[in-house]
């Protein structure tokens, strides 16, 4: 399984699955501040916040690192 960043123009970057297009991770700005949250989405109903990041960058490592970590594993 292969990852990708899709960055869109209103402050929003999705990590999705480039095989399947699942999106499976989401770094949003919080109201035009220079906060920004990383979330972890598994399915429609099941969302993990990570945290709240100083800049873009440092949250979308977090989902990076999370998937890396996940695939790791040998549960599915």
């Amino acid at each position: 399984m292969s990852f990708n960043w899709k960055d869109t123009e209103n402050d929003n970057h999705y990590f999705h699955i480039v095989e399947t297009g699942q999106i499976v991770g989401q770094v949003h700005n919080v109201i035009h501040t220079q906060i920004w949250l990383a979330k972890i989405v598994h399915t429609y109903n099941d969302e993990k916040y990570l945290g709240q990041y100083i800049t873009a960058n440092f949250a979308k490592k977090a989902i990076e690192y999370y998937w890396d970590m996940q695939e790791r594993t040998l549960i599915e």
